[in-house]
């Protein structure tokens, strides 16, 4: 053999040993004798970067993994410890690793690792990600913290992982989550990232499914969230992010934007969420395009929120539809409501006093949207216009000149809504199961006439206006009041009848107003109330089987005239801390009492009936000053009237006849008549001669009636 061929030889046999050298190999470890090694911790010693460990079952401490190498087990194999994996291209498969102390179960700080079909659990972290381009893949994770993920571009995949909080992606981007089962108080926190991916996950639990906190241009899509959620999809100061076709049901909230802007939220389901299945607070510039929303409390609810865009959702079957609380500019296109309680609701977010903030009301609302398939017709600075009649929804915000006729309109939370319009007139319209029918919102000289609301919660309502009127109404069944107003001026109800609601007509800290042959009959409270409502002027009208009848609480200076308050529950009238009220010829009877007055003073009560009622016909306590003059006090079953601790009253040609116990009782400082020329009153059971007679009646308290008459109305 030649020389030169005995070097070619050799060179061949030294590559074949460099070959046989740098293969891969498999290391056995096994805690009896026929392994390589009985522990991890030697195995990886002997391994070589590539080499793979297969661990026969049993149980094994932890270690630090600092070659690239495969990891697997064989059988049930378990590792009481943890594994620190801190060279990259690693894969450790099949094994239970059990953390004990407070580090995690496994840590990746270094990048390219995966982990796979193992089960991790620990008393505080399973898995910590520091490094890069690790995936965690068919794994089964139980640890009050799960996955906690801090570099770049780390995966989750197929995995059940249940704990406290199941995943946190915390300062880095890129990240993917996908096609997992995650049981947790809190599924995925995701705190000052981009760019990550949630996707195609199934979530259950009770606090919240996703949280995007100052985080930005993350995917959340195809998630499947159930159970108790406090919400669903919570986004929270963070911005362009994408929330799409996600399905979310039994929670308190389904998709949440709070202080967050730009974000996307398309094709969404959310069902049967508590209060609302999207909710946005002091958010803005958000896209909520065709989203399905039913069963829930609101479909939609935005609150403090401007300049968002609501196109072609469908809410079906919620309480409220769409909700726009103290919300300003946003704009509605083609979104569809049907079946709700109450299709949609604007309003100021202050409850039922609203602010004067006109902007709350300026949202831009075409007539593509559909109420129960009727347009929403939301006008704002209009003015000299005609409504259409098929509308179903009418809002009025600062127009002026605006007439509207023969609507019929129901589920909604105003039907009507006038905020801050001026001579603005609606006309035999009808109103059905709404919060309230018609809302007057601090409007002026605006008239609603020959209309009805029926089984709403408030009939007519009027908040700060002035000069408004309401004529030839009616309201029924309704759950609160038939008309209230608040904080209003110079109102007119003329000819309105109220019937089966808790309470008829309702005024509140309002003044000017004027209530004139009305009817109220038949409702749980009060036919008509007013609290702390001053210069109102009540005339003919009748408030018969309510519980009381006319009730004034705080109200002064008020003028009642020729009503009749009779068969009422508990008082024809009730007048109860106030000074000067007038009230004149009215008619109480068949009443608990007639006319009831409390902590009142300088009070004119004349030419009233009050008879056959079961208890008093006029009762009055801790009360003084004033007159009470020809009265008709007749058959009533207690006493006719009875005065406890009052003074400064003086009354005279008053007829008393035939009440039951006794005809008057007065403990107080009280004057029972005129004077010789005038003379005293009536008396059923004291009979004399002379028109005024000098045979004093004594009154029972104490006081007596020096010159009582011998006819009824001798006087005259």
């Amino acid at each position: 053999m030649h020389k030169a061929e005995r070097m070619k030889l050799c060179i061949a046999l030294f590559l074949l040993l460099l070959v046989a050298s740098c293969q891969a190999k498999t290391l056995i470890v096994d805690p009896g004798e026929s392994g390589d090694a009985k522990t991890l911790l030697a195995a990886i010693i002997l391994a070589g970067n590539g080499d793979t460990i297969q661990i026969q079952p049993g149980n094994y401490a932890g270690a630090i993994v600092d070659k690239s190498v495969n990891i697997s087990g064989s059988g049930f194999v378990i590792v009481d410890g943890s594994l620190a994996v801190t060279a990259p291209g690693c894969r450790v498969s099949d094994i239970t690793i059990k953390a004990r102390g407070k580090d995690a179960g496994v840590s990746f700080a270094s990048q390219d690792n995966q982990l796979v079909r193992c089960t991790v659990a620990g008393i505080a972290t399973a898995v910590k990600v520091t490094g890069m381009n690790n995936s965690i893949r068919d794994c089964r994770i139980d640890s009050p913290q799960g996955v906690e993920i801090f570099g770049a571009k780390n995966e989750v995949l197929q995995s059940a992982i249940s704990g406290s909080t199941a995943i946190r992606i915390n300062g880095t981007w890129g990240g993917m989550i996908s096609g997992c089962q995650i049981s947790a108080l809190q599924g995925v926190l995701i705190e000052d990232s981009k760019g990550n991916t949630v996707d195609n996950n199934t979530f259950s639990g009770n606090g919240f499914g996703v949280v995007l906190t100052r985080s930005h241009d993350n995917d959340v899509s195809h998630n499947n969230l159930s159970r108790g959620y406090v919400s669903g999809l919570d986004v929270v100061d963070s911005s362009r992010n994408n929330l799409t076709n996600n399905y979310i049901t039994g929670g308190k909230v389904g998709i949440s934007l709070r202080g967050s802007q730009n974000c996307n939220v398309t094709g969404n389901i959310c069902v049967k969420n508590e209060r609302t299945g999207i909710f946005a607070e002091g958010a803005s510039q958000n896209l909520l395009v065709s989203n399905n929303l039913s069963e829930n409390g609101n479909g939609i609810l935005l609150q403090g929120s401007l300049e968002n865009s609501l196109i072609s959702n469908q809410a079906y079957r919620n309480v409220y539809g769409i909700s726009l609380r103290g919300c300003a500019e946003n704009v509605l296109r083609e979104n569809v409501f049907k079946e709700n309680s109450y299709n949609l609701r604007v309003d100021s977010g202050q409850g039922r006093s609203g602010s004067s903030n006109y902007d709350f009301f300026v949202q831009d609302i075409d007539q593509s949207n559909l109420a129960d398939n009727k347009p929403i017709c939301y006008l704002v600075g209009k003015a000299d216009l005609m409504v259409p009649t098929d509308c179903g929804f009418l809002g009025l915000v600062s127009c002026k000149n605006i007439s509207a006729a023969n609507l019929s309109l129901k589920n909604s939370s105003m039907g009507v809504l006038l905020v801050n319009s001026t001579n603005c007139n609606i006309q035999n319209s009808s109103i059905s199961w709404a919060e309230t029918g018609f809302l007057l919102l601090d409007s002026q000289v605006c008239t609603i006439f020959r209309s009805q609301a029926r089984d709403c919660k408030i009939g007519f309502a009027a908040d700060g206006s002035s000069g408004c009127q309401f004529a030839y109404d009616q309201a029924r069944n309704c759950s609160a009041e038939g008309f209230r107003a608040d904080n209003a001026q110079g109102l007119s109800l003329l000819e309105c009848e109220i019937q089966f609601c808790q309470s008829g007509i309702a005024l509140h800290e309002s003044r000017l107003c004027r209530i004139q042959n009305s009817s109220t009959g038949k409702n749980q409270e009060e036919g008509v109330l007013l609290s702390k409502s001053h210069n109102c002027s009540l005339i003919g009208n009748e408030a018969f089987s309510n519980d009381r009848g006319i009730s004034l609480a705080g109200s002064n200076s008020c003028f009642l005239q020729a009503n009749n308050a009779s068969e009422n529950n508990i008082d024809g009238f009730s007048l109860q801390q106030l000074s000067y009220a007038h009230v004149q010829s009215n008619i109480a009877l068949r009443n608990g009492q007639g006319i009831y007055v409390q902590s009142s003073r300088l009070l004119n009560l004349t030419g009233n009936i009050l008879g056959e009622n079961s208890r008093f016909g006029l009762r009055m306590s801790n009360s003084k000053d004033g007159n009470i003059t020809e009265n008709n006090i007749y058959d009533n079953r207690i006493a006719g009237a009875n005065l406890v601790d009052c003074a400064g009253f003086l009354l005279y040609h008053n007829i008393f006849g035939k009440n039951g116990i006794q005809n008057a009782a007065d403990n107080g400082q009280n004057q029972w008549d005129g004077g010789p020329a005038a003379g005293g009153n009536y008396w059923s059971d004291h009979p004399v001669f002379g028109n005024p007679a000098d045979a004093p009646r004594q009154i029972p308290g104490g006081r007596s009636d020096r010159y009582p008459f011998q006819d009824p109305g001798g006087w005259l």
